[in-house]
């Protein structure tokens, strides 16, 4: 064998050899890294689940537009929803407001809030402006209005329905921090009656039927001496005994008013009931005198007569005013004359728009309510 054939033979050796102990191994390393990811796949599940992340994420994004719009809805003026017995009982008022000349109430385009009736079975209706729900958490600026208290005397309760309809034409942003209730009719028997009378069915005063700690011990003695058995004045057999007498402590109770303002006639003056100096204000939580807003309501009537009417047992204003310290402002209408209701809503308007804007609330009563929840 010759020399180049020897050379020939070990080279080829060689090569075998190498190839053997995976020196050329390109290919198989290819085929490793793609086993490789196949057999890694199945631990991305996880990562599958992303998609639903995303869904979640989406959402919460979402939710602040879903929010802005639902704020928008609550200030947006919704239309009425009246029972049945409302809306046949507003045809009732709108029937005796044509009777006096007054043309329609426009007491169906108002959202009533309703639970007990009078003694005739009448609605005992009240209208809120503001958010209720909202003053449940944090106490609003509250004005409480009611009229009809006696229902001979007919031009407050024309006055009140004037009231109404101001609210009305409001911007709802404007009651954002301010809850304003008000009962136009707060004694429908007496006022529906051929003969509009100052008693209810039950011929009792609902003025003097307020269960004042004196009442027990003056309320018939003071009807039989002062009043001798006077029948427009009676207060009845017991405090509290009349329903719409219990109408006005409930809503008293229910929002925590800030101030009541009651509208009656003829008697051609403002009286004030409740705290009169610093200290007493302060026990009550009020932050400022309430007694400046009076001279304010004198001054936007035209320098309207100021003056210090006395207490009653049974009254709101010795119920609410003197016992419990919430301001009581008694407007009293020159007359009722049903002619003059523009006259009075153009003299008296300025004056419930200051004790509307007047804050009469204290700083802590602002932090935390302490509203009495009471069922009618």
């Amino acid at each position: 064998m010759s020399f180049i054939s020897i050379i020939i033979i070990i080279l080829s050796f060689t090569l075998s050899g190498c190839q053997n102990r995976g020196f050329n191994r390109a290919p198989e390393k290819k085929s490793t890294t793609s086993k490789t990811v196949s057999k890694s796949t199945p631990m991305l599940k996880p990562a599958e689940k992303r998609p639903s992340v995303l869904k979640k994420t989406k959402a919460i994004t979402k939710a602040p537009t879903k929010v802005v719009a639902q704020e928008k809805i609550v200030k947006k003026k919704s239309k009425p929803t009246l029972t049945k017995k409302v809306k046949t009982y507003c045809s009732k008022i709108d029937k005796k407001f044509l009777h006096w000349g007054w043309g329609l109430s426009q007491c169906k385009k108002t959202n009533w809030n309703h639970v007990r009736d009078s003694v005739w079975g009448d609605p005992l209706i009240w209208a809120i402006y503001g958010s209720e729900k909202e003053h449940k958490v944090t106490h609003k600026d509250t004005t409480m209005i009611f009229c009809g208290v006696h229902g001979d005397e007919i031009t407050p309760i024309k006055f009140c329905f004037d009231i109404i309809r101001y609210l009305e034409e409001m911007d709802p942003a404007e009651f954002d921090n301010k809850l304003i209730v008000v009962a136009p009719v707060v004694s429908p028997d007496s006022f529906f009656k051929k003969r509009p009378t100052r008693t209810n069915a039950r011929a009792v005063d609902i003025n003097r039927n307020f269960p004042t700690k004196d009442w027990n011990k003056k309320a018939i003695k003071m009807w039989k001496t002062r009043y001798r058995s006077d029948k427009r004045r009676y207060p009845g057999k017991s405090s509290l005994s009349e329903p719409e007498t219990l109408f006005q402590v409930n809503l008293i109770r229910r929002y925590g008013p800030d101030k009541i303002i009651s509208i009656h006639a003829p008697l051609t003056l403002l009286d004030y009931d409740g705290p009169e100096d610093d200290v007493s204000i302060k026990k009550t939580g009020q932050g400022i005198l309430a007694s400046k807003l009076l001279s304010q309501m004198s001054q936007s009537a035209s320098g309207y007569k100021i003056k210090n009417y006395p207490y009653f047992p049974g009254s709101l204003g010795n119920w609410a005013g003197k016992e419990r310290n919430i301001p009581v402002y008694t407007l009293e209408l020159p007359d009722s004359d049903n002619r003059k209701h523009k006259k009075y809503w153009e003299l008296f308007q300025p004056a419930i728009e200051a004790a509307i804007n007047k804050d009469l609330r204290h700083p802590k009563k602002i932090k935390k309510n302490k509203l009495v929840q009471r069922s009618f």
